[in-house]
């Protein structure tokens, strides 16, 4: 009866421990899961503030490209408060029409840098929320699920459209081959 009792006893202190282990992990996972999604939105909100910089000064040069005027009325307008393929086309759109202008746009290196910044974070998020079992305690907790990447348009080069690119991808998940440049 003693080794009985003793091993119920060793049973329910392995119980304990591992149930308090499980809270201070789920805990810290959920409070690591908040500061990189809270990350990743800053950093989003650093790019679109300048895209807004970047607007405003554009307004202000004399621009004949009517199209280029469009995209940036566009881009003024859009509610851009996440990633969306719209908001990607248009600011596609805008920097095509600016090489098209070649026009310098000493915006260029910023964007590309806090474009580069925003997928960093993104790719930390994802990946932290993608771990076993991170990725159970995220659902448990509705944490985003994931959060998209803004990796198809460099400003200041040549990029291929979006539309078209996201299309090749499509087609090559679905039907598999050389991946699609």
């Amino acid at each position: 009866m003693k080794y009985l009792r003793g091993c119920l006893v060793i049973f329910i202190g392995f119980i304990l421990i591992f149930t308090v282990i499980y809270f201070f992990y789920k805990s810290n996972v959920i409070s690591s899961l908040e500061t990189r999604s809270k990350k990743v939105e800053l950093n989003w909100k650093n790019y679109v503030e300048s895209i807004k910089s970047r607007n405003v000064k554009l307004k202000k040069r004399n621009i004949q490209n009517d199209s280029l005027i469009y995209f940036i009325n566009i881009s003024e307008k859009s509610k851009s408060d996440k990633f969306t393929v719209e908001f990607e086309f248009n600011e596609y759109e805008i920097n095509q029409n600016l090489m098209i202008e070649n026009s310098r746009n000493e915006f260029n290196d910023v964007l590309n840098k806090n474009i580069e910044i925003y997928n960093q974070s993104v790719r930390e998020y994802n990946t932290y929320r993608g771990i076993f079992p991170n990725f159970i305690i995220a659902k448990k907790a509705n944490s985003p699920k994931y959060f998209d990447y803004f990796d198809i348009i460099k400003y200041g080069i040549e990029n291929q459209n979006p539309k078209i690119k996201r299309k090749k991808v499509e087609d090559w998940i679905k039907n598999g081959g050389d991946f699609p440049e």
